[in-house]
């Protein structure tokens, strides 16, 4: 047995702290805030999970399909979790993100795979106008409820990073690390947001990406326990903890 931790293991250590955020999110009395950023690798790991398993998968086309078929589910629960929950519905959705990401990065392994340079150009056009859209996806619905990507700007570039420096952690650790600095500075106000309250600053930490950087290093390359359980738990654990934690937190407020 190799050191460090298999794909199964990842997954599981995840997960746990995917509840736990999930819980502070819903119910921000429930944990310390401190919560929110520490779980800023759950998100990213997956991604990058994803990534690897592009490369492994012996079928993308129906990886890719789980994914989608996946995210309209979920999608279409969050829509009627609105009306359920007037308006205090479930916005999340991971696996619409990871949907789109690994569309952009098929069409961009097509292109490399293709020879004609008109297809070649075609299919990056196609990768990086589905990136552009995947950043900023925002669409407005009736009863308070919308569709977005969860954690996009985070996200999809994590996703062009792994999968372009899929072969070099190192490459893939640098890049992450100074997208971080750079959400830090860009997006979240740099060390002028930090002076706010620690639980805005606890809120609006996505650009701690860079603690996924420790797992990725401590991938040992092997797949863990496989079975068709755990082949499809994380596709019906996602959608359904978050329904329960909705569930709990709207029957909690009433009590």
């Amino acid at each position: 047995m190799k050191f460090g931790l298999n794909r199964a293991q990842l997954k599981n250590i995840a997960l746990v702290f995917m509840v736990l955020d999930n819980l502070w999110l819903r119910n921000s009395s429930l944990l310390s805030p401190i919560v929110h950023p520490i779980t800023r690798f759950v998100s990213p790991l997956f991604a990058w999970l994803m990534v690897d398993g592009f490369f492994h998968t012996k079928s993308r086309g129906k990886y890719c399909a789980r994914l989608w078929i996946a995210a309209i589910i979920t999608q279409v629960g969050s829509i009627i979790s609105y009306k359920i929950f007037d308006g205090d519905g479930i916005p999340d959705n991971i696996f619409l993100t990871l949907a789109f990401g690994f569309t952009i990065i098929w069409l961009f392994e097509i292109a490399k795979n293709t020879e004609a340079t008109g297809k070649k150009l075609l299919l990056r056009g196609a990768a990086i106008l589905i990136t552009l859209v995947a950043l900023v996806l925002f669409i407005p619905l009736p009863f308070g409820a919308f569709i977005m990507l969860e954690g996009g700007i985070q996200l999809i570039p994590f996703i062009l990073f792994a999968y372009f420096f899929h072969d070099s952690k190192a490459k893939l650790a640098i890049a992450t690390i100074i997208y971080s600095f750079l959400m830090f500075f860009v997006f979240y106000g740099g060390f002028a947001g930090i002076q706010n309250s620690f639980q805005m600053f606890c809120f609006n930490s996505d650009w701690m990406t860079l603690l996924v950087v420790p797992f990725i290093f401590l991938y040992n390359g092997q797949e863990g326990r496989k079975t068709a359980f755990s082949k499809w738990f994380f596709y019906v654990f996602y959608p359904l903890h978050l329904w329960v934690i909705a569930i709990l937190d709207v029957v909690f407020k009433l009590s």
